[in-house]
């Protein structure tokens, strides 16, 4: 009998599928978690990597832990993700035009993934869960494609081993400050991942790609002595500390969170909501892909429930917010793992391979994680997208991808929210516009009727049926279709003296709608 609250009491072959689903889950997780959290403080230079690695490792340790437990989806791995690490990093890298402090700046982002969680709380207690699934799939996608690219253009300066404060188009521009170690350990890094699926399935092509770019870099070590110093040598993450000393230096944004301003609280709201959606929309597809493929059902609300309690307890202790991600979990179910025991074991598991290995962390390559988001933000990019523009109907929808991913790397993510939110109104309206209102439309005397009529009203019928116009309408009578039916009944009006509206199949009518009625009795009253 299972003694954690709320699990269902298990065989030992689910107890044994639950622990290997999860530690094979970690083991996707964890470099992943490193490399998110590394990106996210990338902006504020090497002197911040370790303190990155530190809020991946929390993260995942938090959110697998607290959301397995609340959460909805009993199969479902939470960790760091590629949408919280593009939307806080583009803040870093926004606010340090106005920001030259890093304390300050970690304390913006603490607050944010804060806000960001009680958010998620609030979804959850709303039933915003049924809401969230209902956003247009071409919206979703140009966010996750404009993630994909957004972390693919801020890794290559690492990839090329760039040193701090050189542009990355003055970089690219000048091979001369690429640094050949740093390349080499990358582009092995990436083969790895690459090639893993097909050498093996056991082991996740994540680990078996950083293993060979530590093997890479290590081998170049043989030729550089300078590479076995862990400091300085911003080709490695850098001492990061082992034990303990992993949640150590967490405290320090507490003091600038009671020092901000209202106007600064304000400014947050913003990037707090673009990354509550985010995190959820990409919590409740990966439920849809695990419910398709376990043949079971998620409780949505409870999951945002879930999701948001482990993003608050991750912020909280120094951890970055994070989402159901689908490499993880998917990894977790063909691992064995059922019930959300597995989630809770993954979260331990991070935990303990943290106190246990967090020393040798440290000679992490750089490099190494950058080719992983490489290959994570090339494969997050909807390219399937490009099959809509061979029809026409569906050519709006790629316009609407490209709108938001080009916003996006334009200016920011959070101007790409606006986009986004502006573009899925115009989906919604076409779709609205794109079907006519008007079920059937035929003069009075030429509709049938079960009802018997003398003869004296046949005749009158047949005299004076043109006079009267029969409509019968269907749908959605709002500002978007008020134009398309007064265009519809424009010439009719002129001639006829009556006007019967059969509205047994229309859905609502707004008061735009309404006007036109009423607009509709005058002409005819004249």
């Amino acid at each position: 009998m299972s003694t954690i609250p709320g699990l269902p009491t298990t065989s030992r072959a689910s107890l044994a599928g639950d622990a290997w689903g999860g530690f094979a889950a970690m083991l996707v997780a964890l470099p992943s978690s490193i490399a998110y959290g590394v990106a996210m403080f990338s902006a504020l230079g090497p002197d911040y990597v370790a303190h990155g690695v530190r809020a991946g490792l929390v993260g995942a340790m938090a959110l697998g832990l607290v959301t397995a437990l609340v959460g909805g989806a009993a199969q479902l791995i939470s960790a760091p993700c590629a949408p919280a690490a593009a939307v806080l990093a583009a803040l870093v890298g926004d606010s340090l035009t106005r920001e030259s402090d890093p304390a300050r700046l970690v304390a913006l982002v603490t607050l944010v993934a804060l806000l960001s969680a009680a958010l998620q709380l609030f979804y959850g207690l709303i039933g915003g869960g049924r809401l969230i699934k209902y956003i247009p799939y071409p919206v979703v996608s140009g966010y996750l494609s404009a993630v994909g690219v957004i972390i693919f253009i801020g890794q290559r300066p690492k990839f090329l081993g760039l040193a701090k404060g050189v542009a990355l188009g003055a970089g690219l521009a000048a091979p001369a400050q690429w640094q050949l170690a740093a390349l080499l350990v990358g582009g092995v890094t990436i083969a790895g991942v690459l090639l893993a699926p097909k050498v093996t399935k056991a082991v996740p092509a994540p680990i078996i790609g950083l293993a060979a770019g530590i093997a890479a870099y290590f081998a170049l070590a043989l030729r550089q002595p300078a590479l076995l110093q862990v400091a300085p040598n911003p080709l490695v993450i850098g001492p990061v500390g082992g034990g303990m000393a992993l949640f150590t230096g967490f405290t320090n944004p507490w003091p600038a969170l009671s020092a901000m301003s209202g106007g600064e609280l304000r400014a947050l709201a913003v990037p707090a909501l673009t990354l509550s959606i985010l995190l959820s929309v990409d919590t409740l597809k990966t439920c849809v892909v695990v419910d398709t493929l376990s043949r079971s059902r998620h409780d949505s609300n409870r999951t945002l429930l879930g999701q948001g309690a482990g993003n608050f307890v991750s912020a909280v202790l120094g951890g970055m917010p994070g989402a159901g991600t689908m490499g993880a979990t998917l990894v977790n179910l063909e691992s064995g793992g059922r019930t959300r025991r597995s989630g809770i074991i993954e979260g331990a598991c991070v935990f303990a391979t943290a106190l246990l290995l967090g020393r040798w962390i440290a000679w992490v390559p750089v490099a190494a994680l950058a080719g992983i988001l490489l290959v994570v933000g090339v494969r997050m990019v909807d390219w399937g997208s490009f099959h809509l523009l061979r029809h026409r109907g569906t050519a709006l929808d790629f316009v609407v991808i490209a709108t938001v991913v080009a916003v996006a790397v334009s200016t920011d993510l959070i101007a790409a929210s606006g986009a986004g939110v502006v573009l899925a109104i115009v989906l919604f309206l076409r779709e609205q516009i794109r079907g006519t209102v008007i079920r059937r439309k035929v003069a009075g005397n030429r509709i049938s009727s079960t009802q018997h009529r003398l003869p004296e009203e046949t005749a009158v019928l047949e005299r004076h049926g043109e006079e009267t116009l029969v409509c019968e309408l269907q749908g959605s009578l709002f500002f978007g279709t008020t134009d398309q039916l007064l265009t519809e009944l424009d010439d009719a009006l002129r001639t006829c003296r009556f006007l019967i509206l059969d509205l047994r199949r229309v859905q609502s009518v707004d008061y735009t709608a309404a006007h036109l009625l009423e607009r509709f009795e005058k002409t005819l009253a004249e």
